[in-house]
Protein backbone atom coordinates (compact mmCIF):
# COMPACT_ATOMS: atom_id res chain seq x y z
CA UNK A 1 0.00 0.00 0.00
CA UNK A 2 1.72 3.48 -0.68
CA UNK A 3 2.33 6.35 1.98
CA UNK A 4 0.37 9.37 0.94
CA UNK A 5 2.36 12.53 0.56
CA UNK A 6 1.56 15.31 3.06
CA UNK A 7 -0.19 17.49 0.79
CA UNK A 8 -2.22 14.56 -0.83
CA UNK A 9 -3.33 13.68 2.86
CA UNK A 10 -4.04 17.49 3.00
CA UNK A 11 -6.34 17.43 -0.53
CA UNK A 12 -8.14 14.29 1.38
CA UNK A 13 -8.96 15.90 4.72
CA UNK A 14 -10.01 19.19 2.57
CA UNK A 15 -12.25 16.90 0.31
CA UNK A 16 -14.01 15.37 3.17
CA UNK A 17 -13.75 18.43 5.16
CA UNK A 18 -15.74 20.44 2.94
CA UNK A 19 -18.24 17.82 1.55
CA UNK A 20 -18.83 17.55 5.28
CA UNK A 21 -19.54 21.24 5.00
CA UNK A 22 -21.86 20.50 2.43
CA UNK A 23 -20.16 21.06 -0.53
CA UNK A 24 -20.70 18.32 -2.92
CA UNK A 25 -19.10 18.92 -6.25
CA UNK A 26 -15.56 19.92 -5.75
CA UNK A 27 -12.73 21.03 -7.28
CA UNK A 28 -8.78 19.63 -6.68
CA UNK A 29 -6.22 21.64 -8.82
CA UNK A 30 -2.57 20.34 -8.73
CA UNK A 31 0.47 20.47 -11.05
CA UNK A 32 1.12 17.75 -13.17
CA UNK A 33 3.65 15.01 -11.45
CA UNK A 34 2.59 15.17 -7.99
CA UNK A 35 0.22 12.30 -8.05
CA UNK A 36 -3.43 13.33 -8.63
CA UNK A 37 -4.47 9.81 -9.69
CA UNK A 38 -2.98 8.67 -6.22
CA UNK A 39 -4.56 11.39 -4.48
CA UNK A 40 -8.58 10.15 -5.86
CA UNK A 41 -7.64 6.76 -5.62
CA UNK A 42 -6.91 6.86 -1.95
CA UNK A 43 -10.45 9.10 -1.73
CA UNK A 44 -12.26 6.13 -3.12
CA UNK A 45 -10.38 3.96 -0.59
CA UNK A 46 -10.70 6.16 2.60
CA UNK A 47 -14.96 6.35 1.30
CA UNK A 48 -15.23 3.27 0.66
CA UNK A 49 -18.65 3.36 -1.42
CA UNK A 50 -19.79 2.54 -5.16
CA UNK A 51 -16.94 5.07 -7.01
CA UNK A 52 -17.03 5.70 -10.62
CA UNK A 53 -13.86 7.58 -12.17
CA UNK A 54 -14.36 8.60 -15.48
CA UNK A 55 -11.42 9.62 -18.08
CA UNK A 56 -11.30 10.74 -21.81
CA UNK A 57 -8.38 8.93 -22.54
CA UNK A 58 -7.23 5.27 -22.64
CA UNK A 59 -3.70 6.17 -21.19
CA UNK A 60 -5.77 7.96 -18.16
CA UNK A 61 -8.05 4.63 -17.82
CA UNK A 62 -5.11 2.63 -17.24
CA UNK A 63 -2.75 4.63 -15.53
CA UNK A 64 -6.45 5.13 -13.07
CA UNK A 65 -6.39 1.33 -13.10
CA UNK A 66 -2.97 0.99 -12.35
CA UNK A 67 -2.74 3.10 -9.47
CA UNK A 68 -6.16 2.40 -7.76
CA UNK A 69 -4.80 -1.35 -7.95
CA UNK A 70 -1.66 -0.18 -5.80
CA UNK A 71 -3.54 2.30 -3.58
CA UNK A 72 -6.67 -0.09 -2.45
CA UNK A 73 -5.20 -3.98 -3.11
CA UNK A 74 -7.43 -6.28 -3.19
CA UNK A 75 -10.84 -3.69 -4.62
CA UNK A 76 -12.79 -4.89 -7.37
CA UNK A 77 -11.90 -3.27 -10.17
CA UNK A 78 -14.21 -2.69 -13.50
CA UNK A 79 -14.15 -1.18 -17.03
CA UNK A 80 -16.44 0.68 -19.12
CA UNK A 81 -14.79 1.23 -22.34
CA UNK A 82 -14.47 -0.22 -26.14
CA UNK A 83 -15.49 -3.69 -25.51
CA UNK A 84 -15.39 -4.02 -21.76
CA UNK A 85 -18.31 -3.05 -19.88
CA UNK A 86 -18.29 -4.14 -15.96
CA UNK A 87 -20.27 -1.49 -14.13
CA UNK A 88 -21.22 -3.44 -11.59
CA UNK A 89 -17.95 -3.57 -9.52
CA UNK A 90 -17.30 -1.67 -6.21
CA UNK A 91 -14.96 0.51 -8.50
CA UNK A 92 -15.38 1.23 -11.78
CA UNK A 93 -12.78 3.06 -14.16
CA UNK A 94 -14.52 4.57 -17.60
CA UNK A 95 -13.78 6.22 -20.47
CA UNK A 96 -16.23 9.12 -21.38
CA UNK A 97 -16.94 8.10 -24.80
CA UNK A 98 -18.60 4.51 -23.54
CA UNK A 99 -20.28 6.35 -20.64
CA UNK A 100 -22.03 8.71 -22.59
CA UNK A 101 -23.68 6.20 -24.78
CA UNK A 102 -27.49 5.62 -23.58
CA UNK A 103 -27.00 1.66 -22.98
CA UNK A 104 -23.92 2.33 -21.11
CA UNK A 105 -25.53 5.15 -19.25
CA UNK A 106 -28.52 3.56 -18.55
CA UNK A 107 -26.70 0.67 -16.90
CA UNK A 108 -24.44 3.23 -14.69
CA UNK A 109 -27.50 5.10 -13.71
CA UNK A 110 -28.31 1.30 -12.19
CA UNK A 111 -25.51 1.38 -10.04
CA UNK A 112 -26.42 4.17 -7.35
CA UNK A 113 -22.30 5.05 -7.40
CA UNK A 114 -21.97 7.62 -4.68
CA UNK A 115 -18.21 9.13 -5.65
CA UNK A 116 -17.98 10.61 -9.16
CA UNK A 117 -14.50 11.57 -9.75
CA UNK A 118 -13.58 13.16 -13.20
CA UNK A 119 -10.14 13.14 -13.87
CA UNK A 120 -8.51 16.12 -16.00
CA UNK A 121 -11.91 18.02 -15.57
CA UNK A 122 -11.36 20.72 -17.67
CA UNK A 123 -13.14 19.09 -20.18
CA UNK A 124 -16.25 19.09 -17.89
CA UNK A 125 -17.74 21.83 -19.35
CA UNK A 126 -18.65 20.08 -22.20
CA UNK A 127 -22.11 19.37 -23.05
CA UNK A 128 -20.99 15.49 -23.12
CA UNK A 129 -19.74 15.56 -19.73
CA UNK A 130 -22.67 17.60 -17.91
CA UNK A 131 -24.85 14.81 -19.42
CA UNK A 132 -23.50 12.31 -17.98
CA UNK A 133 -22.90 14.08 -14.60
CA UNK A 134 -26.29 15.09 -14.46
CA UNK A 135 -27.93 11.35 -15.33
CA UNK A 136 -25.99 10.19 -12.82
CA UNK A 137 -27.75 12.69 -10.03
CA UNK A 138 -24.87 14.55 -8.86
CA UNK A 139 -25.94 17.78 -9.64
CA UNK A 140 -28.59 17.88 -7.68
CA UNK A 141 -26.84 18.65 -4.21
CA UNK A 142 -27.23 15.58 -2.92
CA UNK A 143 -25.62 15.18 0.21
CA UNK A 144 -25.00 11.28 -0.12
CA UNK A 145 -23.46 12.07 -3.50
CA UNK A 146 -19.79 13.78 -4.17
CA UNK A 147 -18.87 14.94 -7.46
CA UNK A 148 -14.74 15.47 -7.57
CA UNK A 149 -12.91 16.97 -9.96
CA UNK A 150 -8.89 16.45 -10.91
CA UNK A 151 -7.20 18.93 -12.96
CA UNK A 152 -3.65 20.62 -13.69
CA UNK A 153 -5.35 23.90 -14.04
CA UNK A 154 -8.49 25.32 -12.89
CA UNK A 155 -9.71 26.74 -16.20
CA UNK A 156 -10.83 25.50 -19.15
CA UNK A 157 -9.01 26.56 -22.10
CA UNK A 158 -12.05 27.90 -24.08
CA UNK A 159 -12.69 30.36 -20.96
CA UNK A 160 -16.24 28.08 -20.28
CA UNK A 161 -16.23 28.89 -16.63
CA UNK A 162 -15.83 25.53 -14.45
CA UNK A 163 -18.22 27.12 -11.88
CA UNK A 164 -21.06 25.77 -14.27
CA UNK A 165 -20.10 21.88 -13.24
CA UNK A 166 -18.17 22.51 -9.78
CA UNK A 167 -19.06 24.60 -6.94
CA UNK A 168 -15.85 25.31 -4.95
CA UNK A 169 -11.91 24.77 -5.55
CA UNK A 170 -11.57 22.85 -2.26
CA UNK A 171 -7.77 22.40 -2.74
CA UNK A 172 -5.00 24.01 -5.07
CA UNK A 173 -1.41 24.07 -4.93
CA UNK A 174 0.59 25.69 -7.81
CA UNK A 175 3.78 24.59 -9.45
CA UNK A 176 6.35 26.83 -8.37
CA UNK A 177 5.04 25.83 -4.36
CA UNK A 178 5.44 22.65 -5.26
CA UNK A 179 8.68 23.15 -7.14
CA UNK A 180 10.15 24.77 -3.99
CA UNK A 181 8.84 22.13 -1.52
CA UNK A 182 10.73 19.05 -3.58
CA UNK A 183 7.79 17.28 -4.83
CA UNK A 184 8.36 18.43 -8.39
CA UNK A 185 11.69 18.32 -10.53
CA UNK A 186 13.02 22.19 -10.96
CA UNK A 187 12.58 23.51 -15.00
CA UNK A 188 15.58 25.31 -16.47
CA UNK A 189 14.53 27.74 -19.39
CA UNK A 190 16.28 28.55 -22.46
CA UNK A 191 14.74 30.96 -24.98
CA UNK A 192 15.13 30.27 -28.50
CA UNK A 193 15.02 33.47 -30.90
CA UNK A 194 13.06 32.48 -35.03
CA UNK A 195 12.56 34.59 -37.36
CA UNK A 196 8.74 33.30 -37.49
CA UNK A 197 6.18 36.21 -37.12
CA UNK A 198 2.71 35.33 -35.69
CA UNK A 199 1.35 38.74 -35.67
CA UNK A 200 -1.07 37.58 -38.65
CA UNK A 201 -2.05 34.13 -37.04
CA UNK A 202 -5.90 34.20 -35.85
CA UNK A 203 -6.57 34.22 -32.29
CA UNK A 204 -9.60 31.94 -31.47
CA UNK A 205 -11.00 31.63 -28.12
CA UNK A 206 -7.44 32.62 -25.90
CA UNK A 207 -4.93 30.61 -28.73
CA UNK A 208 -3.92 30.73 -32.44
CA UNK A 209 -5.94 29.34 -34.52
CA UNK A 210 -4.06 25.68 -35.48
CA UNK A 211 -4.55 25.69 -39.06
CA UNK A 212 -2.83 29.11 -39.42
CA UNK A 213 -0.62 28.37 -36.59
CA UNK A 214 1.06 25.39 -38.48
CA UNK A 215 0.95 27.22 -41.35
CA UNK A 216 3.37 29.98 -39.91
CA UNK A 217 5.75 27.45 -37.56
CA UNK A 218 5.80 24.24 -39.66
CA UNK A 219 8.72 25.10 -41.88
CA UNK A 220 11.91 23.99 -42.91
CA UNK A 221 14.04 26.65 -41.96
CA UNK A 222 12.04 26.79 -38.15
CA UNK A 223 12.23 23.00 -38.04
CA UNK A 224 15.82 23.11 -38.41
CA UNK A 225 16.11 25.75 -35.93
CA UNK A 226 14.33 23.31 -33.22
CA UNK A 227 16.50 20.98 -34.08
CA UNK A 228 19.61 22.81 -34.02
CA UNK A 229 18.99 24.20 -30.23
CA UNK A 230 17.89 20.61 -29.15
CA UNK A 231 21.67 19.28 -30.33
CA UNK A 232 23.66 22.69 -28.92
CA UNK A 233 21.58 22.37 -25.38
CA UNK A 234 19.60 19.39 -24.78
CA UNK A 235 21.61 17.04 -27.05
CA UNK A 236 21.56 13.07 -25.74
CA UNK A 237 18.70 13.89 -23.09
CA UNK A 238 15.44 12.27 -23.09
CA UNK A 239 12.74 15.10 -24.84
CA UNK A 240 9.32 15.78 -25.94
CA UNK A 241 8.10 18.45 -28.58
CA UNK A 242 5.19 19.68 -28.61
CA UNK A 243 4.37 20.39 -32.03
CA UNK A 244 1.51 22.98 -33.92
CA UNK A 245 -0.96 20.02 -35.82
CA UNK A 246 -0.13 15.99 -37.00
CA UNK A 247 1.77 17.40 -39.87
CA UNK A 248 4.32 19.14 -38.00
CA UNK A 249 5.32 17.02 -36.00
CA UNK A 250 5.85 14.08 -38.65
CA UNK A 251 8.20 16.66 -40.59
CA UNK A 252 10.00 17.70 -37.19
CA UNK A 253 10.59 14.23 -36.69
CA UNK A 254 11.68 13.70 -40.16
CA UNK A 255 14.12 16.60 -39.64
CA UNK A 256 15.82 15.50 -36.29
CA UNK A 257 16.09 11.88 -38.24
CA UNK A 258 17.68 13.70 -41.12
CA UNK A 259 20.54 15.19 -39.06
CA UNK A 260 21.01 11.52 -36.91
CA UNK A 261 18.71 12.21 -34.34
CA UNK A 262 16.20 9.27 -33.74
CA UNK A 263 12.77 10.75 -33.26
CA UNK A 264 9.34 9.38 -33.88
CA UNK A 265 6.25 11.08 -34.12
CA UNK A 266 3.30 10.14 -32.01
CA UNK A 267 -0.93 11.18 -32.57
CA UNK A 268 -4.10 10.35 -31.83
CA UNK A 269 -5.22 8.98 -35.35
CA UNK A 270 -2.08 6.18 -35.52
CA UNK A 271 -2.74 2.87 -34.94
CA UNK A 272 -3.25 1.41 -30.91
CA UNK A 273 -0.74 -0.81 -30.92
CA UNK A 274 2.45 1.59 -33.06
CA UNK A 275 1.57 3.92 -30.80
CA UNK A 276 2.14 1.86 -27.67
CA UNK A 277 5.10 0.22 -28.80
CA UNK A 278 6.78 4.04 -29.67
CA UNK A 279 5.98 5.29 -26.30
CA UNK A 280 7.48 1.65 -24.80
CA UNK A 281 10.74 2.35 -26.52
CA UNK A 282 10.93 6.07 -25.85
CA UNK A 283 10.33 4.74 -22.21
CA UNK A 284 13.20 2.58 -22.65
CA UNK A 285 15.72 5.00 -24.56
CA UNK A 286 15.81 3.80 -27.79
CA UNK A 287 13.96 6.65 -29.08
CA UNK A 288 15.55 10.00 -27.35
CA UNK A 289 12.72 12.34 -29.31
CA UNK A 290 9.11 12.34 -29.28
CA UNK A 291 6.83 14.34 -31.30
CA UNK A 292 3.24 14.77 -30.75
CA UNK A 293 0.48 17.66 -31.13
CA UNK A 294 -1.82 17.64 -27.72
CA UNK A 295 -1.24 14.28 -27.22
CA UNK A 296 0.88 13.62 -24.53
CA UNK A 297 -0.49 16.97 -22.63
CA UNK A 298 -2.87 15.07 -20.28
CA UNK A 299 -2.42 11.70 -18.62
CA UNK A 300 1.54 10.75 -20.16
CA UNK A 301 3.50 9.74 -17.17
CA UNK A 302 7.28 9.06 -17.97
CA UNK A 303 9.16 10.53 -15.47
CA UNK A 304 12.66 10.22 -17.05
CA UNK A 305 11.79 12.86 -19.34
CA UNK A 306 14.89 15.82 -19.10
CA UNK A 307 13.50 18.13 -21.61
CA UNK A 308 10.59 19.65 -23.34
CA UNK A 309 11.01 21.56 -26.77
CA UNK A 310 8.18 24.09 -26.93
CA UNK A 311 7.98 24.03 -30.88
CA UNK A 312 4.09 24.71 -30.51
CA UNK A 313 3.21 28.62 -29.34
CA UNK A 314 -0.10 29.07 -27.22
CA UNK A 315 -1.52 32.14 -25.92
CA UNK A 316 -3.37 29.31 -23.10
CA UNK A 317 -1.22 28.81 -19.82
CA UNK A 318 -3.57 25.87 -19.83
CA UNK A 319 -1.41 24.61 -22.61
CA UNK A 320 1.33 25.69 -21.67
CA UNK A 321 1.91 24.26 -18.36
CA UNK A 322 0.06 20.73 -19.16
CA UNK A 323 3.15 20.65 -21.93
CA UNK A 324 5.86 21.66 -19.65
CA UNK A 325 4.31 19.36 -16.97
CA UNK A 326 5.50 16.50 -18.83
CA UNK A 327 8.68 17.27 -17.20
CA UNK A 328 8.48 17.78 -13.72
CA UNK A 329 8.36 14.74 -12.20
CA UNK A 330 10.85 12.90 -10.08
CA UNK A 331 13.19 10.82 -11.49
CA UNK A 332 16.35 9.36 -9.75
CA UNK A 333 19.79 10.84 -10.97
CA UNK A 334 16.74 14.05 -12.68
CA UNK A 335 18.00 17.13 -10.76
CA UNK A 336 16.12 19.29 -13.78
CA UNK A 337 14.35 19.69 -16.78
CA UNK A 338 15.29 22.14 -19.63
CA UNK A 339 12.49 23.66 -21.38
CA UNK A 340 13.55 25.19 -24.72
CA UNK A 341 10.72 27.73 -25.36
CA UNK A 342 10.77 29.00 -29.01
CA UNK A 343 10.38 32.39 -29.22
CA UNK A 344 8.41 33.34 -32.60
CA UNK A 345 7.86 37.77 -33.06
CA UNK A 346 4.05 37.61 -31.39
CA UNK A 347 2.32 39.24 -28.16
CA UNK A 348 1.14 37.20 -25.46
CA UNK A 349 3.22 34.06 -25.96
CA UNK A 350 3.73 31.54 -22.93
CA UNK A 351 7.07 31.08 -21.87
CA UNK A 352 8.60 29.27 -18.94
CA UNK A 353 7.84 32.55 -16.34
CA UNK A 354 4.15 31.98 -16.92
CA UNK A 355 4.34 28.82 -14.44
CA UNK A 356 7.01 31.03 -11.83
CA UNK A 357 3.86 33.72 -11.60
CA UNK A 358 6.47 36.04 -13.37
CA UNK A 359 5.74 38.63 -16.60
CA UNK A 360 6.92 36.94 -19.39
CA UNK A 361 10.05 39.15 -19.77
CA UNK A 362 10.95 38.69 -16.79
CA UNK A 363 12.34 35.19 -16.84
CA UNK A 364 16.11 35.34 -18.27
CA UNK A 365 17.13 32.49 -20.84
CA UNK A 366 18.89 30.22 -19.30
CA UNK A 367 17.64 30.21 -15.36
CA UNK A 368 15.46 27.58 -13.25
CA UNK A 369 12.65 28.31 -11.98
CA UNK A 370 13.92 28.11 -8.57
CA UNK A 371 16.89 30.33 -9.37
CA UNK A 372 14.08 33.02 -10.61
CA UNK A 373 11.69 32.89 -7.61
CA UNK A 374 15.12 33.31 -5.59
CA UNK A 375 16.21 36.30 -7.70
CA UNK A 376 13.11 37.96 -7.95
CA UNK A 377 12.61 37.64 -4.13
CA UNK A 378 16.09 38.73 -3.20
CA UNK A 379 16.45 42.14 -2.03
CA UNK A 380 18.76 44.27 -0.07
CA UNK A 381 17.08 42.51 3.44
CA UNK A 382 17.65 43.12 6.88
CA UNK A 383 19.98 40.92 8.01
CA UNK A 384 19.46 38.84 11.12
CA UNK A 385 18.77 40.81 14.50
CA UNK A 386 21.59 40.10 16.80
CA UNK A 387 18.70 38.56 19.03
CA UNK A 388 17.77 35.90 16.97
CA UNK A 389 17.93 32.50 17.97
CA UNK A 390 20.29 30.12 16.72
CA UNK A 391 18.18 27.34 15.96
CA UNK A 392 15.79 29.43 13.80
CA UNK A 393 18.64 29.97 11.46
CA UNK A 394 18.30 27.57 8.82
CA UNK A 395 14.33 28.83 8.78
CA UNK A 396 15.14 32.56 8.67
CA UNK A 397 17.75 31.74 5.72
CA UNK A 398 15.08 30.23 3.42
CA UNK A 399 12.29 32.58 4.31
CA UNK A 400 15.22 35.46 3.79
CA UNK A 401 14.90 34.62 0.12
CA UNK A 402 11.35 35.08 -0.30
CA UNK A 403 10.71 38.31 -1.97
CA UNK A 404 7.92 38.94 0.56
CA UNK A 405 8.47 40.80 4.27
CA UNK A 406 8.86 37.90 6.54
CA UNK A 407 9.27 38.36 10.35
CA UNK A 408 10.89 36.23 12.33
CA UNK A 409 9.02 36.05 16.20
CA UNK A 410 10.09 34.68 19.44
CA UNK A 411 9.70 31.25 19.56
CA UNK A 412 10.69 30.30 15.88
CA UNK A 413 7.36 31.36 14.22
CA UNK A 414 6.96 33.97 11.16
CA UNK A 415 4.29 36.78 10.77
CA UNK A 416 3.57 38.43 7.11
CA UNK A 417 1.47 41.33 7.35
CA UNK A 418 -0.83 41.91 4.23
CA UNK A 419 -2.74 45.11 5.58
CA UNK A 420 -5.54 46.11 7.12
CA UNK A 421 -5.32 44.18 10.50
CA UNK A 422 -4.56 41.23 8.49
CA UNK A 423 -1.33 38.76 8.44
CA UNK A 424 -0.34 35.00 7.16
CA UNK A 425 1.56 32.84 10.12
CA UNK A 426 3.66 30.51 10.56
CA UNK A 427 3.61 28.78 13.56
CA UNK A 428 6.41 26.46 14.57
CA UNK A 429 4.85 23.28 16.06
CA UNK A 430 8.05 21.28 16.37
CA UNK A 431 9.94 18.69 14.42
CA UNK A 432 10.84 21.54 12.01
CA UNK A 433 6.65 21.68 11.01
CA UNK A 434 4.13 24.66 10.97
CA UNK A 435 0.85 25.49 11.50
CA UNK A 436 -0.41 27.78 8.45
CA UNK A 437 -3.48 30.27 9.50
CA UNK A 438 -4.52 33.73 8.74
CA UNK A 439 -5.30 36.17 11.22
CA UNK A 440 -7.69 39.40 11.16
CA UNK A 441 -7.51 41.98 14.19
CA UNK A 442 -5.68 39.39 16.22
CA UNK A 443 -8.42 36.30 15.92
CA UNK A 444 -8.16 33.51 13.54
CA UNK A 445 -10.14 33.32 10.90
CA UNK A 446 -9.09 30.31 8.57
CA UNK A 447 -6.09 27.75 8.34
CA UNK A 448 -4.77 27.87 5.23
CA UNK A 449 -3.53 24.08 5.84
CA UNK A 450 -5.38 21.40 7.99
CA UNK A 451 -1.28 19.76 8.63
CA UNK A 452 1.19 21.06 9.95
CA UNK A 453 3.97 21.59 7.16
CA UNK A 454 7.79 21.65 6.51
CA UNK A 455 8.60 24.88 6.41
CA UNK A 456 9.50 25.65 2.08
CA UNK A 457 6.11 23.90 1.56
CA UNK A 458 4.23 26.03 4.42
CA UNK A 459 5.64 28.99 3.15
CA UNK A 460 4.60 28.52 -0.25
CA UNK A 461 1.02 27.93 0.84
CA UNK A 462 1.02 31.34 2.49
CA UNK A 463 2.41 33.10 -0.43
CA UNK A 464 0.23 31.73 -2.80
CA UNK A 465 -2.59 32.80 -0.55
CA UNK A 466 -0.96 36.51 -0.53
CA UNK A 467 -0.58 36.50 -4.56
CA UNK A 468 -4.62 35.19 -4.84
CA UNK A 469 -5.54 38.15 -2.41
CA UNK A 470 -3.77 40.66 -4.72
CA UNK A 471 -2.19 42.13 -1.38
CA UNK A 472 1.48 41.67 -2.42
CA UNK A 473 2.53 45.57 -2.70
CA UNK A 474 1.73 45.69 1.13
CA UNK A 475 3.81 42.78 1.53
CA UNK A 476 6.56 43.34 -0.82
CA UNK A 477 10.21 43.66 0.56
CA UNK A 478 11.10 45.88 -2.21
CA UNK A 479 7.86 48.36 -1.87
CA UNK A 480 8.45 51.83 -2.90
CA UNK A 481 6.76 52.85 0.01
CA UNK A 482 9.32 51.08 2.63
CA UNK A 483 11.63 53.56 1.71
CA UNK A 484 9.60 56.69 2.87
CA UNK A 485 10.27 58.41 5.76
CA UNK A 486 7.93 57.09 8.50
CA UNK A 487 4.46 58.94 9.15
CA UNK A 488 3.80 60.66 12.37
CA UNK A 489 0.95 57.83 13.19
CA UNK A 490 3.79 54.96 13.20
CA UNK A 491 6.31 57.43 15.21
CA UNK A 492 3.55 57.78 17.66
CA UNK A 493 2.55 54.04 17.81
CA UNK A 494 6.14 53.42 18.56
CA UNK A 495 6.53 56.07 21.15
CA UNK A 496 3.24 54.12 22.72
CA UNK A 497 5.30 50.78 22.84
CA UNK A 498 8.36 52.71 24.82
CA UNK A 499 10.69 52.87 21.58
CA UNK A 500 13.02 55.73 20.64
CA UNK A 501 13.52 55.77 16.76
CA UNK A 502 15.63 57.10 15.26
CA UNK A 503 15.45 60.56 13.20
CA UNK A 504 16.05 58.59 9.60
CA UNK A 505 14.13 55.50 10.48
CA UNK A 506 12.06 54.72 7.35
CA UNK A 507 8.41 53.60 7.01
CA UNK A 508 9.01 49.83 5.89
CA UNK A 509 11.28 50.14 9.63
CA UNK A 510 8.82 51.45 11.71
CA UNK A 511 6.06 49.06 10.16
CA UNK A 512 8.41 46.39 10.97
CA UNK A 513 9.01 47.17 14.35
CA UNK A 514 5.51 47.95 15.23
CA UNK A 515 4.34 44.40 14.31
CA UNK A 516 6.73 42.48 16.20
CA UNK A 517 5.57 44.70 18.85
CA UNK A 518 1.56 43.83 18.06
CA UNK A 519 3.10 40.45 17.55
CA UNK A 520 5.27 40.50 21.13
CA UNK A 521 1.68 41.75 22.92
CA UNK A 522 -0.36 39.53 21.54
CA UNK A 523 1.58 36.67 22.27
CA UNK A 524 1.78 38.05 26.09
CA UNK A 525 -1.90 38.55 26.42
CA UNK A 526 -2.25 34.89 25.14
CA UNK A 527 0.19 33.43 28.38
CA UNK A 528 -1.57 31.72 31.00
CA UNK A 529 -3.43 34.35 33.36
CA UNK A 530 -1.41 35.04 36.60
CA UNK A 531 -2.04 33.72 40.04
CA UNK A 532 -2.35 37.46 41.05
CA UNK A 533 -4.98 37.95 38.40
CA UNK A 534 -6.89 34.62 39.16
CA UNK A 535 -6.87 35.62 42.73
CA UNK A 536 -8.22 38.75 42.30
CA UNK A 537 -10.87 37.81 40.02
CA UNK A 538 -12.11 35.26 42.40
CA UNK A 539 -12.17 37.55 45.10
CA UNK A 540 -14.48 40.03 42.74
CA UNK A 541 -17.10 36.93 42.50
CA UNK A 542 -15.76 35.42 39.34
CA UNK A 543 -15.48 31.74 38.16
CA UNK A 544 -12.47 31.94 36.52
CA UNK A 545 -12.15 28.71 34.21
CA UNK A 546 -9.21 26.84 32.90
CA UNK A 547 -6.72 28.24 31.04
CA UNK A 548 -7.58 31.50 30.91
CA UNK A 549 -5.13 34.03 29.60
CA UNK A 550 -3.68 37.30 30.59
CA UNK A 551 -5.18 38.96 28.20
CA UNK A 552 -8.91 37.24 29.09
CA UNK A 553 -8.15 38.33 32.46
CA UNK A 554 -7.80 41.70 31.49
CA UNK A 555 -10.65 42.33 29.89
CA UNK A 556 -12.73 40.71 32.97
CA UNK A 557 -11.11 43.19 34.78
CA UNK A 558 -12.01 46.28 32.45
CA UNK A 559 -15.55 45.28 32.45
CA UNK A 560 -15.49 45.17 36.14
CA UNK A 561 -14.60 48.42 36.44
CA UNK A 562 -17.17 49.47 33.37
CA UNK A 563 -19.72 47.92 35.95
Amino acid sequence: MVTLREYQTEAIQAILARHKAGVTRQLVSLPTGVGKTIIFAALARELNTRTLIIAHREELINQAVKKCKLVWPGVDIGIVMAERDEPEKQLVVASIQSACREKRLAKLQEQDFRLLIIDECQHSTSNTYRQVIEELGFMAGNLDKLLVGVTATAKRGDKVALGTVFEEIVFERSIATMIKAGYLTDLRGVKVKTTTNLAGVTVRHGDFAEGELANAVNTPERNRAVVSAYQEHAYGKKAVAFTANVQHALDLATEFKRVGVTAEAVYGAMPRDDRRGILQAFAAGSIPVLTNCNLLTEGFDEPSIKAVLMARPTRSDVIYTQAVGRGTRLYPGKTECLVLDFCDTGAGICALGTLAGLPLDDMPSGKSIREALAEAEAKEAERVRDNKAITHTVAFDLIEQSRFNWLLLPGGHFRLPAGNGVYVYLKATGNDKYAVGLVRDGKLIEMLSDMELPLGYAQGVAEDWLRKSSNTKLADKNAPWRRLPANEKQLAGLCKFGLKPHASITRGEASDLLEQCIAAAEAKRNEPATTKQIYALRKRGYSVRHGLTKGEAAALFRKAVVR
